[in-house]
């Protein structure tokens, strides 16, 4: 069988099960986003030869909430012939449903089915379902436990749901891992989705009376404020460890809760962006094309209880608004599922069987991507396996909100699991650039030279020593970094400078990676990348809010017009040189980014005007008399050389693609030479009897040729001010 007659065959199917929701006042854009990116992985796949040479098509299953819907969608997709994988679902109280009537149809169908569950025990018994999220036993648990060590938390309690699997199965694991155990546990049952008050009231006197040191919470967010607000009531308000979003508790001022609050988190940093999202957003000329979330959903109760509002038409939706972000990050994850599938399958012969391929895919997943073995790099995250839960290897970092803030946290302990599957304890470094100053910057070598001040908390003995300027560049033979650092303060308690804060300025060339395509109307990314130096003290960097950093930055030539701190988690890969056994160890990366866009006065005055008068002085030609025919063509012909003369007198950039200053310059010599041969056309002889066509030249030469232009200069304000 040739790659032409495998093509030909039906289209391979990647079955996604979704939930989508009808309830909420604005629609969150999850499932746009998901429907959106696995579509591109989707073209991406096709376009790079599909799966065995086969066509590769997404089919989304939504089950709109509902159990009989989620063991519907399973059943049609694992009775299809054509499914090469299934994806989605992160419910386990649905997935349980699923899984106990389709189970023994799944395991027999030997198809990978890429999970979204949070609760492993769900899917031991079945080797070709994986799962996305965390490992609640060799993930989750063991960072609580080791947490809960460090920080001396002593007499643990927890309040959950009891019909909810995840907050059952979340109370199970702390008694087990927990040394000691839990002091009490307390699992309400709902009445109208809501937590009985007398009942609640009752377990926090329990928590009270036995002076608890910190309170595990399993109750989903929406009821996260009725317990905290119980603990305040009662004037008992210990730490809480909540297994949800911290934000669900954000008070301000007197309402605030008046103790830390923690959660375990795998994206969505505090005041940190994912770059590879960042870079995601950024790959494409108008980033509004990335917003999914803020369609209104007419059907929503609360429009007719008046419980939702209109938003402000004033203010427009952001893509980097943090619903939208949240989106985006769903979205993604699918779409690295999507792609990880597809490079599992690529060692696949053109002649493999749908069972030769999903058994590929299975053995590929368990081995080829199993934790400390190999990772599959996606748009989103990192992904690898752990072999015995098949649960996806992602160590969870810990976000807690400190008594009486509003504003989310990394804690100061951090962890990172190793290869041998135990953990090593990260430090967040909680750090600030100020950059004063940026100059010669230089797109052909693609560098820039940059003052700023790093300033740092001395906790843990934090300094300087420990940091690597990731992107500072190397000077050839030497192969040494240009950076230079003066210390202004050592940390320490000072009247001058806040106390336990460590300042450096530092001066050095760092190098970027430029995107010219929209040259000389672009706006690049400049960063100052940090990373750690010694490989056996790693360590995370949390930068203080946004609205307090300072956004004031000089740039020769440039338009400061944000800043972000940017995360990304890297690795090194090596391979055993006795045993050739493969193993990756992550590391966090952080880089403080400002986007700047350039300057373009002086290319305006050297370049855009002189071609708008070389068109319009070759345009204006064509109403001279044809009795002067060759001053009209010589006029035209010297507006020609005059714009070839004018591009070869700019100072050239190494870019390697066609820029928009190319694209501006090819479209004049297109037009220039249009120009010239209807002139040419309709002073032919033979042109010249037939009215009907050189009535078409005179209209091409008077109304087409300056609507062209008129087009070219919508596109070129288009792209300079994306």
């Amino acid at each position: 069988m040739d790659k032409a007659e495998a093509a030909a065959r039906p289209p391979l199917i990647m079955q996604v099960f979704v939930t989508s929701r009808n309830d909420d006042c604005y629609d969150s854009g999850q499932l746009k986003a998901i429907k959106r990116l696995t579509t591109l992985a989707q073209h991406r796949i096709n376009q790079d030869g599909g799966i065995a040479g086969r066509k590769v098509v997404v089919n989304i299953l939504d089950d709109q909430r509902l159990p009989q819907s989620t063991i519907e969608n399973m059943a049609a997709a694992i009775s299809d012939p054509q499914t090469i994988a299934m994806i989605g679902i992160s419910n386990a109280t649905r997935a349980q449903a699923a899984l106990d009537a389709n189970g023994k149809d799944l395991k027999a169908s030997g198809i990978p089915f890429m999970s979204d569950i949070s609760v492993t025990d769900l899917i031991k018994d079945y080797p070709n379902v994986f799962t996305t999220r965390a490992s609640e036993d060799e993930e989750r648990m063991p960072v609580i436990a080791e947490f809960v060590k460090l920080a001396h938390f002593e007499r643990p309690a927890f309040i959950g749901i009891q019909s909810l699997l995840g907050s059952t199965n979340f109370s199970d694991s702390l008694k087990e891992f927990l040394s000691g155990g839990l002091v009490a546990d307390h699992r309400l049952q709902l009445t109208a989705d809501k937590l009985d008050p007398a009942a609640l009231a009752a377990a926090v006197a329990d928590l009270k009376a036995k002076n608890v040191g910190i309170v595990f919470l399993a109750v989903g967010g929406d009821r996260m404020k009725d317990v905290v607000k119980q603990f305040q009531d009662a004037g008992f308000t210990p730490p809480l460890f909540v297994a949800g979003r911290v934000d669900s508790v954000t008070n301000q001022g007197a309402d605030a809760y008046a103790n830390d609050v923690y959660q375990l988190a795998w994206n969505e940093l505090p005041d940190g962006y994912s770059e590879r999202l960042r870079a995601l957003i950024s790959s494409t000329p108008y980033p509004s094309q990335w917003i999914f979330e803020g369609a209104k959903n007419s059907s929503a109760p609360g429009w007719k209880d008046g419980t939702c509002k209109p938003r402000d038409e004033d203010i427009p939706l952001n893509v980097l608004d943090i619903p939208n972000m949240r989106a985006l990050s769903v979205g993604a994850q699918y779409a690295d599922v999507v792609s990880l599938i597809a490079e599992a399958a690529r060692s696949a012969e053109i002649t493999a069987e749908i069972p030769d391929v999903r058994n590929l895919i299975v053995d590929q997943l368990k081995t080829g991507y199993a934790s400390g073995r190999g990772i599959f790099k996606g748009r989103f995250d990192n992904w690898s396996f752990q072999p015995a839960s098949r649960a996806a290897a992602r160590t969870p970092l810990i976000v807690m909100l400190p008594r009486g803030r509003s504003r989310a946290q990394l804690a100061p302990i951090q962890f990172l699991h190793l290869r041998d599957q135990s953990l090593q304890r990260i430090d967040t470094l909680y750090a600030d650039i100020d950059l004063i100053h940026a100059e010669r910057i230089d797109d052909s070598e693609k560098t820039f030279f940059a003052d700023f001040y790093l300033s740092m908390n001395d906790r843990s003995g934090a300094s300087i020593e420990q940091i690597e300027f990731a992107n500072a560049y190397l000077e050839p033979g030497s192969n040494e970094r240009q950076i230079t650092v003066r210390a202004i303060h050592d940390g320490g308690q000072s009247a001058a400078y806040p106390d336990h804060m460590k300042i450096y300025q530092v001066t050095g060339k760092f190098v970027y990676a430029p995107d010219l395509r929209n040259y000389p109307f672009d706006t690049q990314r400049f960063s100052i990348d940090l990373r750690p130096k010694p490989g056996n003290t790693p360590f995370i960097v949390q930068p203080p809010p946004q609205q307090v950093r300072d956004h004031v930055v000089k740039v020769d030539g440039w338009d400061a017009r944000d800043q972000y701190v940017g995360y990304d988690v890297d690795f090194v890969r090596t391979v055993d040189a006795q045993t050739l056994e493969p193993s990756v160890f992550p590391f966090y990366k952080a880089s403080f980014a400002w986007l700047m866009k350039r300057e373009t006065t002086d290319y305006f005055l050297r370049v855009v005007v002189p071609l708008a008068f070389i068109l319009i002085i070759a345009y204006l030609s064509i109403f001279i008399s044809t009795h002067h025919f060759e001053a009209i063509v010589t006029i035209q012909v010297t507006a020609l050389l005059s714009a070839v003369a004018l591009y070869l007198a700019l100072p050239k950039i190494d870019a390697n693609i066609e820029t928009l200053s190319d694209r501006m310059f090819l479209f004049t010599y297109f037009m220039l030479s249009v120009i010239i041969a209807i002139t040419i056309a309709r002073e032919n002889k033979r042109v010249e009897p037939i009215r009907w066509l050189k009535t078409s030249l005179v209209f091409l030469h008077i109304v087409a040729v300056p609507a062209m232009v008129a087009g070219m200069a919508y596109y070129v304000y288009l792209a300079s001010s994306a």
